[in-house]
């Protein structure tokens, strides 16, 4: 799924989805090869209260099931090791470390939720982030490609007649629920180079890191006016380049791409 069509699922109320706090961080050397740290934090409090079983591991928690993940990375890729983490709001989870020797054989899934990973069968991630990395000289250079809904795709004719993603936010009452289902909801994804940025397009650069997703649902959930603007540009013909504009000025959000070069030394 595009990252728009996955911002209008995690705002329809799905109480594993909201009870997550989720951080990816691609750690890149000059030579391509490097690790991808994934911690994946879970309310179980919450869970517990929602009637949820959480008396045996989740998927994105659970060993075998992170070799599998392992696996749908890309060639190559190895579970280097696990170690359970909590975190001050009291969400317990796992942090993950995987090694890979070639970027250009993996892929990222953009879901966070570990709800692929729950499908039966799963193999591969919908819609991944995918890299192309060169060695040139002194320097390294790494493309990355999220897969999004290009511009131009087929909008329905009527939108209110369009099955629609995103809650009625104008509704006090279902944004006040949502505001409490989704207390502590957090997704980064990002990337870091062992090196000096020479150049990249990216637009939210600290140092050596790259952001390219970021989402805390409290911040996001807490301009109201913002919010119920921004739910009139989120649809199911939205394109990339149709909503990335009314991002920038939202709390909350970062959303980087669809490509992005990084240059480095």
């Amino acid at each position: 799924m595009s990252r728009f069509r996955l911002l209008a699922v995690l705002l329809a109320v799905l109480p594993l989805t909201a009870c997550l706090d989720s951080t990816t961080l691609v750690k890149l050397k000059p030579d391509g090869s490097g690790t991808v740290e994934q911690t994946t934090l879970v309310n179980t409090a919450a869970l517990k209260g929602l009637g949820a079983n959480t008396s045996r591991s989740a998927p994105m928690t659970d060993r075998t099931e992170l070799e599998r993940t392992a696996e749908r990375m890309g060639k190559g890729v190895k579970l280097v090791s696990t170690e359970p983490v909590k975190n001050a709001s009291g969400f317990e989870g796992t942090k993950a470390i995987f090694s890979f020797d070639d970027i250009n054989q993996i892929e990222i899934s953009q879901d966070p939720s570990g709800t692929e990973a729950m499908r039966a069968g799963a193999s591969k991630t919908e819609s991944p982030v995918k890299f192309t990395f060169t060695r040139n000289g002194g320097t390294s250079t790494l493309a990355i490609n999220f897969a999004d809904l290009q511009a131009g795709t087929p909008k329905p004719a009527d939108p209110a007649a369009a099955p629609g993603d995103m809650p009625d936010f104008t509704n006090p009452m279902i944004l006040g629920m949502i505001k409490t289902m989704f207390q502590g909801f957090k997704i980064n994804i990002g990337l870091e180079v062992a090196g000096a940025i020479v150049k990249t397009n990216a637009e939210y650069v600290t140092g050596p890191h790259i952001t390219l997703l970021e989402m805390d649902m409290g911040a996001l959930l807490s301009d109201e006016s913002k919010l119920k603007a921004l739910q009139g540009k989120i649809g199911p013909g939205a394109s990339f380049s149709d909503i990335k504009p009314y991002l920038k000025d939202i709390k909350g959000i970062k959303i980087d791409g669809p490509s992005i070069k990084v240059e480095f030394k």
